[in-house]
């Protein structure tokens, strides 16, 4: 829950100050080559978040890494807030934020398509139609495969699971068998 606060709080700034200044996609691209970083190097991960250390020492490093990416004097003060917050933490759940802000404001929809088996592209095409037609966004899906399904699709979008998969009516058949004997 703090977490996602946190996250609302810092993408918006983000979102304002960079939007405002024409230069979202490349520094929001920025903090993403920092934070897959970040996932590489334990190290940096825990110099970065550890208390034992100053804040001092932590923005020392913070520097040191920045400069070797070449980042941009923008993404670099937002890193260094994060750090001064002690909120370097949260970096992906900022990042994460910050995607469905920007795909609201473009007018997109991800949707996450879970099938049996691999679709073919004329039920891939009727699908983002059907799905733009409904929630009037450009949609964007997201594909993977699950045999377990047995048939039929797992569609998630906006916080819902639309859940027409084989699988789950069988469940719900042998459910209701169940409290009928």
């Amino acid at each position: 829950m703090i977490r996602d606060i946190i996250a609302k709080r810092y993408a918006r700034a983000f979102f304002a100050f960079a939007s405002e200044r024409g230069v979202l996609d490349q520094e929001t691209e920025e903090l993403r080559r920092f934070g897959a970083l970040m996932d590489e190097s334990p190290e940096l991960f825990g110099a970065l978040t550890n208390p034992v250390f100053e804040t001092s020492e932590r923005k020392g490093v913070l520097d040191e890494v920045v400069s070797r990416l070449g980042l941009s004097r923008n993404a670099r003060a937002f890193l260094s807030i994060l750090v001064d917050k002690n909120k370097i933490r949260y970096l992906h759940a900022i990042l994460d934020r910050l995607d469905k802000m920007v795909d609201e404001a473009e007018g997109r929809l991800r949707v996450e398509v879970v099938s049996a088996t691999e679709l073919d592209n004329a039920v891939v095409t009727r699908l983002r139609e059907k799905l733009a037609q409904l929630t009037k966004k450009d949609v964007q899906l997201n594909l993977t495969v699950d045999e377990s399904l047995i048939g039929g699709l797992v569609t998630r979008f906006a916080g819902m699971v639309y859940d027409g998969s084989v699988k789950t009516q069988l469940h719900n058949l042998g459910e209701n068998l169940i409290k009928e004997w």
